[in-house]
């Protein structure tokens, strides 16, 4: 099966609190992206800058303000629950930097933030590939990521590169055959935009904004997700669950929390 992986992140900044890192998994793209057209064609949520060659108007958290914001929102949310797509999110709390574990004590802190970002994005990645939770290898997957973030800037796609698309010992075939850049605002990538709308969502249960848009889909994301077994959407919440286990306890929609491991 031909999986799309979508990647977006949020709180790269020096005034963030919180790094998060959101990687969803498509394995049948088609059905998933024309679900989400239909939600848009249904609210008429269409494209009206002449600025960008597009049909649909873009979906993007930091932007949500109206009440069909947040329909959308509300029915992308629903697609995602009802479809064979998974998402991961790799936190990272920036009060307990430390860049000595990304380097020495000479090299500059920009330098160690950038092997930092690659590695999150490897560790994120790595189990999804190696050891899926239905047993079916993900073989020739296609990456995406937005031409905007900072990963973008980071080369994070050339150290996956590197990483995942020499092929498979015993099939031949690559983990990753495809990685590229991408603008979420193209119609071609809905999927990417409802990777930004998972991640913003949950980025309001880390870091509350005070815009009642963002809070009202956070809240409607938790409540359709708590009959999946999570609860809340706060760092307390993901932290209570060892890393091995949590996405064989929470399949469909899991954070994780990373920590360095202590040096000895």
């Amino acid at each position: 099966m031909a999986y799309r992986i979508f990647i977006d992140e949020s709180g790269t900044h020096d005034d963030h609190s919180w790094l998060l890192i959101g990687m969803l998994f498509v394995p049948q793209h088609a059905t998933l992206h024309n679900a989400l057209c239909a939600v848009k064609d249904e609210e008429e949520y269409f494209n009206k800058s002449p600025k960008r060659n597009a049909r649909y108007r873009e979906i993007h958290f930091t932007k949500l303000r109206t009440e069909r914001d947040v329909r959308v929102c509300k029915a992308w949310i629903d697609c995602f629950l009802e479809h064979q797509c998974h998402f991961r999110v790799l936190a990272f709390d920036w009060s307990i930097w430390d860049g000595r574990y990304f380097g020495d004590a000479f090299e500059p802190a920009t330098l160690k933030k950038r092997r930092a970002y690659k590695k999150w994005c490897e560790l994120l990645l790595q189990p999804e590939l190696s050891s899926p939770l239905d047993g079916v290898p993900i073989r020739g997957a296609e990456l995406f990521l937005d031409r905007l973030r900072i990963a973008y800037q980071y080369d994070v796609l050339d150290h996956l590169k590197e990483r995942f698309t020499p092929p498979d010992h015993f099939s031949g075939t690559p983990y990753l055959k495809r990685l590229s850049h991408t603008n979420s605002w193209r119609d071609a990538n809905q999927c990417l935009q409802l990777t930004d709308l998972l991640l913003g969502g949950l980025k309001q249960a880390f870091v509350p904004s005070e815009r009642d848009a963002k809070l009202e889909v956070r809240d409607y994301l938790q409540a359709q997700l708590m009959p999946l077994g999570i609860s809340q959407l706060t760092p307390g919440f993901w932290k209570q669950y060892h890393p091995k286990s949590l996405r064989e306890k929470l399949p469909k929609f899991s954070a994780w929390c990373w920590q360095p491991e202590q040096k000895r």
